[in-house]
């Protein structure tokens, strides 16, 4: 899935940026942003992409109630 040039332990700070990004940001800060450091395949890229279309299609309030989780 992903390779990261960071030693263990880095990706704890990833996960809350890349689900704040796939909430908000664009697919381009996706890739620009919390996954620059790693290697991401192209299915997972792809799933991603795809996963962020689902996310863009969600109504705007179920997106700010999923981002208010995150805070």
């Amino acid at each position: 899935l992903c390779v990261g040039s960071a030693g263990a332990g880095s990706s704890r700070g990833v996960v809350p940026s890349l689900l704040q990004t796939l909430l908000e940001g664009t697919p381009e800060q996706l890739q620009s942003g919390p996954l620059s450091r790693y290697s991401i395949d192209e299915a997972t890229r792809a799933a991603l992409a795809a996963l962020k279309e689902c996310i863009d299609a969600l109504p705007r309030e179920h997106v700010k109630a999923l981002t208010s989780l995150l805070v």
